[in-house]
């Protein structure tokens, strides 16, 4: 593994945030050892804490690590980067993760928002990208309101894709652990102690993988050895912890070489450096490069005493909650939904009670109808192109959003908690269509969908995008978490040949090029060629790793994200200027966001959402009892 200046460790914590949340001194050391560690290695380190800083904020990150990036792309390629965080962190579903910075409370988008942040490193050139997070995934009602940044500004600059590797300690909806200090010892991260036992050589010769001659740990046997004995080493402590380790390197897929076996010896450590108003600031790595195994950190002895209390990461708070998310998915999907419209479209609603319906284009109309079921009259019935925007206000003042498309029926259901639930059925399906994935979007929800499932999940949902078209945003969701962008570019694809308009998030996570026109938006989609099946799952789907053509000046559905996960790409959206207007317009709703997977925006982004959605008050706007007014 050559020790060339091109690549970059960036080592950040939180350990005192805002918000109530708790004290993490063990976050300050697991920052302080993995700066050490990559120095050692040959790493450009970066070290951002809150005991270096007053306080680590969104300004903070973008303004040095954007320096370091730009003092090594102005002389060579950055060949990788490694992003590591450990404080308190978030999910609000699958791959929708944030980490919490320290005024994260007073301002929503004061944490890192993983998957944006994936997406915005496309613009600054790296070959290779690694995210560690040492931190919890907890689905809580205090992090509600956290929108999130993706903390770098968007380049003028080309996409390009990067292979990237994530190594995180727990799945969506569970908590990391910080061991706390007993008499001499120090508090620390376990996830990061273990991942260091690797890091360093100090793990078993089957976790070595011999290449050109030589031991090397790498991407895939990193992975192996946290998944052998991350969850025994937190057992120890009496938690639970099951690490989400997502190797994804082909290249150099080297970490640490065994100089046993002649790979390189590492340099001697200097010391690893945070910069602060222009200033050096160093500290001494205690023992750093003294141990007879030759590590750069000493290594922290994982064995807890026999009196260390017993400890649940998954509370009976948690598990109500998730039961109390399955069951009101469950009963979403029993409520009737008609099953076509004599205009070729419409919506029905369910649940919780609703006020008014606007509508950006096409009548609605409710004549010999049930309440709360809306017929839509586009301007052609038999153009399965047609769509219009959905805006629906609550009864708790919040407003829904939903994309009617033609030859579908929309059927949206609200929550008593006010978040909704939304699927597009074809015209004259069962009753049954659709319930299943449901289900799956209650799983989703309650945090029971697995990091392993994702690809398989994603190309068995991808049979049905045509049938429940609501199928491809969910699809475009498991793809971007992963940064499969041909897969996205394929969905999108697959939509146009079948004559169907692309779901808008699918093109808002990178599956095309975005430009406005006066009657809405539309993408030019590049060509993707084949590619290798990931898992038994695709390999029984060719569609799912097909080659597809490049796709044209084709209409995009919808003028507002359908899923709330997929306002965090507009940022990072490829927008030709046509649509930097619509951009904007989608920045200003953006901060206004609810709670829930699809997208409802709270009472005081009224105006921004109508605007975005090109809906006026003197449009038609329908109540339940089918007044316009």
């Amino acid at each position: 593994m050559p020790h060339s200046r091109d690549r970059i460790f960036v080592s950040i914590a939180v350990s005192r945030p805002d918000g109530g949340l708790s004290t993490l001194p063990g976050a300050i050391k697991a920052s302080e050892r993995m700066a050490a560690w990559a120095e050692a290695n040959g790493y450009i380190p970066l070290l951002i804490n809150d005991a270096i800083f007053t306080e680590v904020t969104t300004e903070l990150l973008r303004t040095e690590i954007t320096k370091v990036i730009e003092e090594v792309t102005n002389r060579v390629v950055l060949r990788r980067l490694i992003i590591f965080f450990a404080g308190h962190g978030a999910a609000l579903g699958i791959d929708d993760q944030n980490w919490m910075l320290s005024n994260w409370d007073n301002r929503p988008t004061e944490a890192v928002k993983v998957s944006s942040l994936q997406r915005m490193l496309e613009y600054y050139g790296p070959e290779q990208v690694t995210i560690i997070g040492d931190a919890c995934q907890e689905f809580s009602a205090k992090f509600i309101e956290v929108v999130g940044s993706p903390i770098f500004d968007k380049l003028e600059e080309d996409r390009r894709d990067y292979e990237l590797d994530r190594f995180f300690p727990v799945d969506a909806g569970s908590q990391a652990f910080m061991i706390k200090a007993k008499d001499e010892e120090d508090a620390f991260c376990l996830f990061t102690e273990v991942m260091l036992d690797a890091l360093e050589g100090d793990a078993p010769e089957k976790y070595f993988e011999k290449i050109d001659g030589s031991l090397h740990v790498t991407s895939q046997t990193l992975a192996m050895y946290l998944k052998d004995n991350l969850a025994n080493e937190a057992g120890k402590y009496g938690v639970r912890m099951e690490p989400r380790p997502r190797p994804g390197f082909y290249t150099d897929r080297i970490y640490y070489s065994s100089p046993k076996t002649g790979g390189p010896a590492k340099p001697e450590s200097s010391g690893t450096r945070g910069s602060r108003g222009g200033k050096t600031i160093s500290f001494a790595t205690d023992g750093a490069g003294s141990s007879p195994a030759r590590r750069t950190v000493p290594r922290v002895k994982l064995t807890a005493s026999t009196e260390q209390p017993l400890v649940s990461n998954l509370t009976e708070e948690l598990r109500e909650n998730r039961l109390a998310t399955q069951r009101a998915y469950a009963a979403a999907a029993e409520a009737e939904v008609r099953d076509h419209f004599e205009t070729g479209c419409g919506i029905c609603f369910s649940g919780a009670e609703i006020r008014k319906v606007r509508a950006s284009k096409g009548s609605l109309s409710q004549d010999f109808l049930p309440p709360n079921w809306y017929r839509l009259e586009l301007s052609d019935e038999h153009d399965p192109m047609l769509w219009a925007d959905v805006v629906v206000e609550l009864a708790d003042g919040n407003f829904a959003y939903a994309c009617i498309v033609q030859n579908f029926v929309t059927a949206m259901h609200v929550f008593e908690h006010g978040a909704t639930n939304v699927l597009h059925r074809k015209l004259f399906a069962p009753a049954y269509e659709g319930r299943d994935v449901i289900a799956l979007l209650g799983r989703l929800q309650a945090g029971l969908i697995t990091e392993g499932e994702i690809v398989d999940a994603a190309a068995m949902l991808r049979l049905g995008k045509h049938e429940v078209i609501t199928l491809g945003a969910v699809v475009a969701q498991f793809y971007d978490s992963i940064r499969d962008t041909k897969g996205l570019r394929s969905i999108a694809a697959f939509y146009a040949q079948n004559g169907q308009p692309i779901p808008l998030d699918i093109v808002l996570f990178g599956g095309g090029r975005l430009f406005a026109k006066k009657d809405g938006l539309y993408a030019d989609v590049p060509a993707t060629k084949p590619r290798e099946p990931r898992s038994e799952v695709e390999r029984e789907r060719n569609y799912t790793f097909s080659a597809t053509q490049e796709v044209v000046n084709h209409p995009v559905a919808g003028r507002v994200p359908w899923l709330r996960q997929a306002w965090s790409a507009i940022e990072t959206a490829d927008c030709d200027e046509s649509a930097e207007e619509w951009r904007g317009l989608a920045l200003k709703t953006l901060p206004h966001l609810g709670a829930g997977p699809f997208s409802l925006v709270k009472r005081e982004g009224r105006d921004a959402l109508l605007a975005l959605a090109e809906i006026t008050d003197k449009g038609q706007n329908l109540t339940p009892d089918g007044a316009n007014n």
